[in-house]
């Protein structure tokens, strides 16, 4: 399948509007650009889902320390079948970067 640079944008914003809402939806708490950005992106590749379930949703909307829940919390989600995948390992400490930022 073969679709226009034009095309493949906007289904690009169509997946992260989806992602947007969901961190809106889930997150509680008020967020800087960066950390909104950071969690959209990880909602994103780890999934809207496991963003709902996970930790670092609850201890955030707890109020806990979100520099510290980001720091903590992104950083186990790097595991592929064999273990850590240094690729994850590089995407989840640029989304903590970008949330401290």
């Amino acid at each position: 399948m073969q679709i226009t640079q034009e095309y493949a944008e906007q289904l690009l914003k169509e997946d992260l509007k989806r992602f947007e809402d969901a961190v809106i939806r889930l997150i509680d708490v008020p967020f800087t650009q960066h950390e909104f950005d950071a969690t959209v992106s990880f909602a994103f590749n780890v999934g809207s889902g496991s963003l709902e379930h996970s930790t670092f949703r609850r201890r955030i909307n707890a109020g806990e320390s979100k520099p510290l829940c980001f720091e903590q919390e992104f950083p186990k989600w790097v595991n592929g079948a064999d273990g850590p995948l240094p690729g994850l390992v590089r995407r989840r400490q640029a989304e903590v970067d970008l949330a401290l930022s």
